[in-house]
């Protein structure tokens, strides 16, 4: 187990996992096709890619049967490993739990300190970039006719939504997650899942947010989706 895994769950954490819902153990017959597939299937909609590749800067890790990279970059921690099977796991650190690793902290949290917020468009975003690079992965070698995505958000407990947006009105009152994390599955076929991504990444969004007992407007999720770019 690496020292950054060991960093990424000491505070708030993200878990993803995407494949094949049928296993093929050489779906990818040669490893060297791997990072050509994260290459052309990597999503950049707001500056910061996911999955994060950090090339040169970090040497991609290869091993028998699969490739991947640990980078951390200020308030950004992330492990990712994608295998010839076609499966993507990706765990990266909350990025409002390490804003001590970066210079500022921004105001519009106001008092800050680990485990204390869960930013409400960096969560939105988060959803948004899973399923919009599972949708791309799924047009790969890597996909099949149906995917599997789990996503697992961790160390939630006593944890407060905060619009993380100037451009947005905070929320009346305080919202709470009495939950240590929130696990969600979903079995997709591969024609759902390059239809309507950003459709699909509402859902486990919104279970999120009631679990703090907040019941969003989805349109307003849906409009603030459309700052992303395409």
């Amino acid at each position: 187990m690496s020292s950054l895994l060991d960093k990424i769950r000491s505070r708030g954490y993200w878990r993803v996992v995407i494949r094949p819902q049928t296993f093929v153990e050489k779906r990818i017959s040669q490893i060297t096709e791997l990072y050509p597939i994260i290459q052309n299937t990597s999503v950049q909609l707001r500056g910061w890619d996911f999955p994060h590749l950090d090339e040169p800067h970090t040497p991609l890790l290869i091993d028998i049967d699969w490739i991947g990279q640990e980078s951390e970059w200020e308030n950004l921690l992330e492990i990712w490993r994608f295998y010839q099977s076609g499966q993507f796991i990706d765990i990266a650190g909350m990025q409002e739990d390490w804003y001590d690793q970066r210079r500022s902290i921004p105001a519009i949290f106001g008092k800050w300190k680990p485990g204390l917020i869960l930013g409400i468009g960096n969560t939105l975003f988060r959803f948004t970039e899973i399923f919009e690079f599972a949708a791309r992965l799924a047009m790969t070698q890597a996909g099949d006719d149906a995917m599997h995505i789990e996503i697992t958000v961790s160390n939630l407990i006593g944890r407060k939504l905060r619009v993380d947006s100037p451009n947005r009105m905070p929320t009346h009152h305080d919202y709470t997650a009495s939950i240590k994390e929130l696990p969600y599955e979903v079995e997709l076929s591969r024609t759902e899942l390059i239809a309507a991504p950003r459709e699909l990444a509402l859902k486990p969004a919104i279970e999120l947010f009631r679990r703090f007992g907040w019941e969003p407007n989805q349109d307003i999720l849906r409009d603030q989706q459309k700052e992303l770019r395409r």
